[in-house]
């Protein structure tokens, strides 16, 4: 008897240390969830701190934006305002206004011919740009004028005349009228 109850003990203590074992095995796998767990919610917990701040840092831009939106807004309204000048502008002389509308206005005459007296520039209008120069005695023809201008109407071309395709102005004391023989 001695044999079994020593055979028993033997193997209590054997399959103790395996119960032993296995609790200790269930106690690190309780530990091991828990942190689990534990870094779980730090994560979490990091993730919404770091959206946190990037929703801070954009909310930031936003301002600095918001910002620069009003001082724009705030120039283009002074701009505005000072593109209206508040005073009237500066106004010639009536006396002087009407001799500039008399020099520059255009006069219709009966049509006629003309020669230059010298060689001529010609322009495209008056004051305008040099279009071309012409040699002296070419003639033309014209019917309408201002004090310093005339406008050529037609030209000739070997004695033959050809109507002006393009505007063409001549400063008026570089001509002479032609005096036309008359046919009987």
């Amino acid at each position: 008897m001695r044999i079994v109850f020593l055979t028993l003990v033997i193997l209590s203590f054997l399959h103790s240390d395996e119960i032993q074992r296995i609790e200790a095995v269930i106690l690190e796998i309780t530990q091991l969830r828990n942190n689990y767990k534990e870094c779980k919610t730090e994560l979490l917990l990091g993730k919404t701190q770091e959206n946190q701040k990037i929703n801070q840092e954009l909310n930031k831009k936003i301002e600095k934006l918001e910002k620069i939106v009003k001082k724009q807004d705030e120039l283009l309204k002074l701009k505005e305002n000072m593109a209206k000048n508040q005073f009237p502008k500066l106004m010639m002389k009536k006396e002087f206004q009407k001799e500039n509308l008399e020099k520059n206005s255009v006069i219709k005459f009966k049509a006629t011919a003309f020669y230059l007296k010298e060689e001529s520039v010609i322009y495209d209008a008056i004051d305008g740009k040099r279009i071309d120069k012409w040699e002296k005695n070419t003639s033309f023809t014209s019917n309408k004028k201002t004090s310093n201008w005339i406008q050529i109407g037609g030209y000739f071309v070997d004695k033959k005349w050809k109507s002006a395709k393009k505007e063409m102005w001549i400063k008026i004391s570089q001509v002479s009228k032609k005096h036309l023989k008359e046919c009987k």
